[in-house]
């Protein structure tokens, strides 16, 4: 049994054709699912987060927002661990247009990942 993709509070478990996640950078709950997946070797590896550059920052993180893997969004802080971009800092500008770019990129995908879902899933 693999234990490293499953959760400790089973039998909890999320059943949806997508999940949008910023959960943050790099702490106690942060970057989550990424680091899950990553022990998952469903992603490589994590870029590991830079320095704060918030001129670079907050462009970055709004352009990467994307579906990380089927099935998965992933924006803001959480980001930056992904893509090994620089810490955005205190403006917070950029972690809510990249909730929108989030959003938008659901859009695009939802009806695929639903379908992917009633197939019986393809990840």
């Amino acid at each position: 049994m693999h234990h490293d993709d499953q959760s400790c509070m089973d039998p909890n478990t999320i059943n949806a054709p997508l999940i949008v996640s910023t959960t943050g950078h790099d702490g106690p709950f942060g970057a989550f699912s990424v680091k899950r997946l990553v022990s998952m070797q469903a992603i490589p590896s994590l870029g590991g987060m830079r320095g704060l550059d918030m001129n670079t920052a907050e462009d970055a993180i709004v352009k990467g927002t994307r579906e990380i893997c089927p099935g998965l969004i992933v924006g803001g802080m959480e980001l930056s661990e992904v893509d090994g971009a620089n810490r955005m800092g205190p403006t917070f500008g950029a972690m809510a247009l990249s909730g929108v770019k989030a959003a938008e990129e659901a859009l695009k995908v939802f009806d695929q990942r639903r379908a992917e879902c009633a197939e019986g899933g393809k990840w």
